[in-house]
């Protein structure tokens, strides 16, 4: 008996034209790794939420889901709570109390076990996470990826038998994203958890799943093994999707017969069974432009007894050029484009901006006050809202929303200013690959028209395949920063997917681009892995 299961279910958020859901129907089984792909605003958060009740959003719901072959709703609250866990996409929405201690004991606590149980586990938890040097910290002092492995650490203190997780990785820099989902995969190979994921940083979470589910428009149109529903999906839009070893060899061998490469060794495997290796040159630089924005010695810290954020940050960025800030959580990065954006004042240094500016938060709700889709895009032109994909949900309230087409809408209303200077802070968060490319033409678009783009990101990929020059930030300062090539060429952790994959038979490779070129000209890999 499948331990999920789902039939014909639908569900419609209020005043919304179109379902978020239709007569889904599917069925998973104890102990499996699933990952939930899609375009953003599929249905995949909807899905998840209507799995657990009690955080299932307001609307109408037809159809079933079964737990154990019990009707979830008729099963009691407190079992769900203890034997469903759901970690969310944004950290802080899910934080309750003040110390990493009492975030951990307080699910226990608020369900009555016996203190000494309690102790006992949390005790226990600290260890097999990593987490007891940290035990009496306060939970606002955390970096995102703390955070985050603070919620999962706290959802697993009730021992469930279902992990669900929403972009869990969404707000994670590349490293920290890894060893979150590398504990994902040691706890349900160590527990027999079942693991129903919904990702977009498909690169590194595909190849430890046992099953993807591909969702379209609020159905869900395949499921089954990585490898089988790959190979029938084949078509341009799906496989943008998909991690970029898959893309590369799609593109290069036309059709996307013979295995398939997923992961990035695969990928590596098939790129080194090619004939020869090629040298890819560093783009002679234009001529320098002028600086729009200059920092010198910039100093900031958010209370006069703390500590400094910034510490003496120095840099300057040209005008008409996408430039990408690279970093761990917990850096100064949002830091350094809220004192760009005039939001806080720097205690010692100097800022000089030329140009108007305007800044897209990381937490884009910070930027709805309004009740509808449709009000909040007074103003915005309606060829920009087609272009986002908003025109379904103009009666939608925005926290209705994905996190991917939240992130649309609050695009379309920054870029609705026209401004000289676009301050982004994780701009891709939440968003499939298809918008992703989008976006890039959008960002280069924009350059062309002399615009300045400021990217705060931790999409790697991204920023490899759109900046101009990028800086790594460590310390509260940008340490190292180059023209895109040669700056992810010369790193090994920092650097892109597709410089893992081709590094050692193409050198200098760190976009997609690069490596079609080589294989599709006389150097063609055909070899099978």
């Amino acid at each position: 008996m499948a331990q999920i299961t789902i039939e014909n279910l639908s569900f419609s958020y209020p005043k919304a034209k179109n379902a978020a859901i239709s007569k889904v129907s599917l069925k998973i089984g104890q102990g499996t790794f699933v990952v939930l792909c899609g375009k953003s605003g599929c249905g995949k958060s909807t899905l998840l939420r209507n799995i657990k009740p009690a955080i299932c959003p307001f609307g109408k719901k037809e159809g079933q889901v079964f737990w154990n072959g019990e009707k979830i709703e008729a099963v009691d609250e407190k079992l769900q709570a203890r034997k469903i866990g759901f970690v969310m996409q944004s950290p802080e929405h899910q934080l309750v109390t003040d110390k990493v201690w009492h975030e951990l004991a307080f699910g226990m606590e608020n369900l009555g076990y016996p203190q000494h149980e309690i102790q006992m586990r949390v005790a226990e938890i600290s260890e097999y996470f990593g987490i007891t040097d940290w035990y009496e910290q306060k939970v606002d002092l955390l970096s995102g990826g703390q955070k985050q492995l603070l919620n999962l650490a706290a959802t697993m203190v009730l021992n469930p038998e279902i992990l669900i997780l929403d972009e869990p990785t969404a707000q994670l820099d590349p490293i920290a994203a890894e060893h979150f989902l590398d504990t994902l995969k040691k706890i349900n190979e160590d527990f027999g958890i079942t693991i129903i994921l919904s990702e977009h940083r498909l690169n590194y979470v595909l190849p430890m799943a046992d099953q993807a589910i591909i969702m379209e428009q609020g159905q869900v149109i395949h499921q089954g093994a990585v490898s089988e529903v790959l190979m029938k999906n084949l078509d341009n839009e799906f496989m943008k999707l998909m991690p970029y070893p898959a893309q590369i060899y799609y593109e290069a061998t036309k059709d996307g017969k013979g295995p398939m490469p997923i992961s990035v060794r695969q990928g590596r495997e098939w790129m080194e069974a090619g004939k020869r290796a090629g040298v890819v040159e560093e783009a002679s630089l234009e001529e320098t432009k002028q600086s729009v924005v200059s920092c010198k010695n910039v100093w900031f810290r958010y209370e006069r007894e703390g500590r400094d954020i910034l510490r003496g940050l120095t840099t300057q960025i040209n005008g008409g050029e996408i430039f990408a800030i690279l970093g761990g959580n917990g850096t100064g990065k949002t830091t350094t484009l809220s004192v760009l954006s005039g939001l806080y004042r720097p205690y010692r240094g100097k800022i000089q901006i030329t140009g108007n500016v305007t800044y897209l938060p990381q937490d884009v709700q910070t930027l709805f006050c309004r009740d509808t889709v449709e009000k909040e895009l007074e103003g915005v032109p309606e060829e920009l809202v087609k272009f986002m994909e908003l025109q379904e949900y103009l009666k939608h309230h925005p926290y209705d929303l994905s996190g991917g087409q939240q992130q649309k809408l609050g695009l379309a209303k920054v870029l609705a200013t026209d401004p000289d200077i676009l301050l982004l802070d994780e701009p891709t968060k939440g968003i499939d690959g298809i918008y992703k490319e989008q976006l890039g033409k959008i960002l280069v678009e924009l350059k062309q028209q002399g615009k300045t783009i400021i990217i705060v990101s931790h999409d790697i990929d991204f920023c490899g395949e759109y900046a101009d020059r990028c800086g790594l930030f460590s310390r509260g300062n940008i340490v190292s920063a180059g023209p895109v090539r040669s700056f992810f060429a010369g790193n090994r952790f920092y650097t892109t997917t597709v410089n893992k994959m081709a590094g050692k038979v193409l050198k200098g490779a760190v976009k997609k681009e690069d490596v079609l070129c080589f294989l599709t000209e006389d150097n063609t890999i055909s070899s099978p892995l």
